[in-house]
């Protein structure tokens, strides 16, 4: 590739003068001096497992390149005791693993980045800055056809002679595997081609009934279809074709469509979709209830809970048949334990096939386990700590019914050593404190005490109510800084709630209401 300099000439601009003139200007392009060469930047390749840079020789003689030198944009490197026939190839890959007329020092940017050749004189002899090629993934930036002049992003041909004829987009796919009755499965392929896709279409027939499909871009080049979840046993025929804008067409398998690829659908192990614990840091003597949800096509047969206490042995165990009415929702309780019990839990789901699932999900290959989770191994369950309530050490609200009877109400207690003095302090409700109910002046709160407010219409106290469903309940002091509230979005969307303990940091849903006395 050569640099021409050239000269111009300002025709209508040349001055005479008896005395003097004006020199004619000589202008240069920025381009950098190239040296007449044979071996030629032809192909490189940036969106590849590995990059590779090709170069050809257009001569008629053998050249040696032992000393010539390929760069990037930051890196160097040489080729050494290397020859490349006339009308001949010569690859390297470009993975940074520097192995001597192998593989390069560098990788190249699928973003673009300058590449250049020189020759064992340090002479540039080719020079090229290739495109942005991060959504061209498997396609090439090469010479249009060997040692030519034009450069076009085509389809991969390392090693042997470009060529502008239009041939079908590059299509890559894996063959489908592991499509079970339970849930969808995602089919992704990558499709690029120099001229633009047109279009990535998956065919399928299922036991007999044909369709075809309309796969969807997802960026890169990669184009999904998610199959349905179909029933076991079914048998899969299909086959994917991707069509270039120019209409050439590329298939997968290669044999298609005249002969397809083909799955049956297995029979899939149950699946858990939740598994909800009534609470993971429970108090002394508290039932944990577990809320698991499970799904399979032909059924969940059953789901057993299995426990120990305390880093015992898997042996060791204590088994829970969890209750079921629609074989969807299961539930089962593990008694509560002394303060500082630790529980450590699994769950077993079973489907009416006999096919099972471990939650913790167990991976097992060639009959070892390779998950973090062992089913026999009980240092490797899950497990909670039962553990005494952080007791506030303040004046809160303590307990709240929004439909009590005659009254709804709101019970403040007193969590400190010492009686407080609660003259002037307000509570109100999502209406604001205009609206608020103001403790009378002389009134205190003795230590581990309660003070009951009764609120709603009539009532002798309190002049809003309570919505049953939730809403913002606020304690200010007499000087309407906040001493304790507790917000709609944090209300179980129930009349009735009250702190686990008395003055404990946790609200529950009590079984029953305790006005003016201890929760616990």
């Amino acid at each position: 590739m050569k640099n021409y300099k050239y000269l111009v000439y300002g025709l209508s601009l040349i001055l005479f003068s008896a005395t003097s003139c004006i020199k004619d200007e000589v202008f240069e392009d920025d381009a950098p001096d190239v040296a007449t060469s044979t071996v030629t930047l032809n192909e490189i390749m940036s969106t590849g497992s590995p990059d590779w840079i090709e170069l050809y020789n257009s001569g008629t003689e053998t050249v040696d390149l032992s000393g010539y030198k390929l760069t990037d944009t930051s890196q160097e490197w040489f080729i050494d005791n290397l020859t490349i026939a006339a009308g001949g190839y010569v690859t390297f890959d470009c993975d940074d693993s520097n192995v001597a007329n192998v593989s390069t020092n560098f990788k190249i940017s699928s973003g673009g980045e300058e590449i250049t050749l020189y020759n064992a004189a340090g002479e540039l002899i080719d020079q090229i800055t290739t495109p942005d090629m991060s959504s061209q993934v498997g396609l090439t930036y090469g010479r249009e056809n060997d040692g030519s002049d034009n450069w076009i992003v085509m389809g991969a041909s390392k090693g042997t002679a470009n060529s502008n004829v239009s041939t079908g987009p590059l299509l890559t796919a894996e063959l489908i595997t592991g499509v079970n009755d339970n849930s969808y499965f995602e089919y992704i392929v990558s499709a690029s081609d120099a001229n633009g896709i047109r279009d990535v279409k998956l065919f399928l027939e299922i036991n007999g009934s044909a369709s075809i499909v309309e796969m969807a871009p997802i960026g890169d080049g990669e184009f999904t279809y998610s199959i349905p979840a179909l029933d076991a046993d079914d048998i899969v025929n299909y086959y994917v074709v991707a069509t270039d804008e120019s209409g050439d067409k590329s298939y997968f398998p290669v044999s298609a469509p005249d002969t397809n690829a083909s799955f049956t659908v297995e029979n899939g192990n149950p699946l858990f979709m939740s598994v909800e614990l009534s609470n993971e840091n429970p108090s002394g003597a508290e039932d944990i209830l577990f809320t698991v949800t499970a799904y399979d096509k032909t059924g969940v047969d059953e789901i057993r809970l299995y426990y120990v206490l305390d880093d015992d042995d898997a042996e060791n165990k204590t088994r829970i048949d969890l209750d079921t009415s629609d074989n969807i929702t299961f539930t089962g309780t593990i008694p509560g334990q002394v303060d500082g019990t630790k529980i450590s839990y699994y769950l077993r789901a079973e489907d009416n096939s006999g096919l099972r699932t471990y939650y913790p999900n167990e991976v097992v290959e060639n009959d070892v386990v390779i998950s973090d989770f062992d089913h026999d191994v009980s240092s490797t369950w899950p497990y909670f700590e039962v553990a005494p309530l952080v007791i506030l050490d303040q004046l809160v609200i303590n307990e709240i019914n929004g439909s009590g009877d005659p009254y709804d109400y709101i019970e403040l207690y007193n969590a400190t050593n010492a009686s407080i003095d609660i003259s002037g302090f307000k509570v109100f409700d999502s209406n604001g404190i205009t609206e608020a109910y103001i403790i009378p002046d002389g009134t205190t709160i003795d230590s581990q005490g309660f003070y009951l407010i009764q609120t709603g219409g009539g009532s002798p106290q309190g002049q809003f109510g309570i919505s049953g469903s939730g809403e913002d309940i606020t304690l200010v002091n007499a000087s309407d800084e906040v001493v304790d509230q507790l917000l709609e979005a944090d209300w179980p969307g129930v009349p009735l709630v009250a702190r686990k303990l008395d003055g404990a940091e946790i609200w529950v849903v009590p079984d029953n209401e305790t006005p003016g006395t201890s929760n616990n």
